[in-house]
Order: structure tokens, then sequence, then C-alpha cells
């Protein structure tokens, strides 16, 4: 629906994905380390196949999508039911941990706008 109402928009999506995803035209696959925008893609699978975040290293900013959630102010792991592999879920948090970044957006919860890696990290840390 976005991109007919966008019709110049381009789309991009992690590459494992693209073959689910119904568009009018054409959605460029992505993949670790490309750059969109100036933006770095950071592949983060686990919720899906293809699932992709997107690392805004100057502005300190990082988009997770539904690789993570946050709850009480909290990071969290995606749940368990809708997510297709929960080892490789918690091994993508892990690699978001490693990266420095101040604020969190996630397709499930409030942002967490200071102290937002180390939140990571210390969740990646956990059993």
């Amino acid at each position: 629906a976005i991109m007919g109402r966008a019709p110049d928009a381009s789309a991009y999506a992690g590459e494992h994905d693209i073959r689910s995803i119904i568009a009018p035209r054409e959605v460029k696959a992505v993949g670790d380390g490309d750059k969109v925008f100036g933006l770095q893609i950071v592949t983060t699978p686990g919720h899906t196949a293809g699932s992709i975040s997107v690392y805004d290293a100057a502005n300190g900013i990082v988009v997770a999508g539904d690789a993570l959630i946050v709850e009480g102010g909290a990071p969290n792991f995606p749940p368990a039911q809708f997510t297709s592999d929960m080892d490789e879920a918690r091994r993508s948090v892990a690699k978001l941990g490693e990266l420095t970044f101040e604020t969190l957006l996630v397709g499930h919860g409030e942002p967490i706008e200071g102290g937002a890696s180390a939140a990571v990290a210390e969740l990646a840390a956990s059993p």
C-alpha cells in the first residue's frame, strides 16, 4: 500500500525475505554492510530469515524493527511465537549490542533514548 502511494520511492528488504513480499514493483535486496542513503544495513535474522536493522552511526540510532521489542523501557528478545529462529534472533541481538548507539527504535514498544546499546549488550549477555 505504501509503495502504491509513493510511486517514485524505492523499497528495500533483506534478501531472504524478498520472495515473500508482494509489491507493485521491484523491492531491492540489501545485505549486511550495504548502505542505503548513507545508513548501514545490519542483517538481523531470527524474526524472519531476511530480517534487517538499520544503523545510523552518525546520529547514534538503530532501527531494529522486529529484531527486538521494548517492554517497560528495556529491550527484550522478540516473542518466540512470532520468531522463526530464536537462536538466530539471540545472535542478532548480540550483533546489535556490539554497535554504539544511544537511541533504539523498534516495531513494538517505545523508543529507548539514551544508553540503548549498553542495554542491548546487557540483554545479549543474559542467559
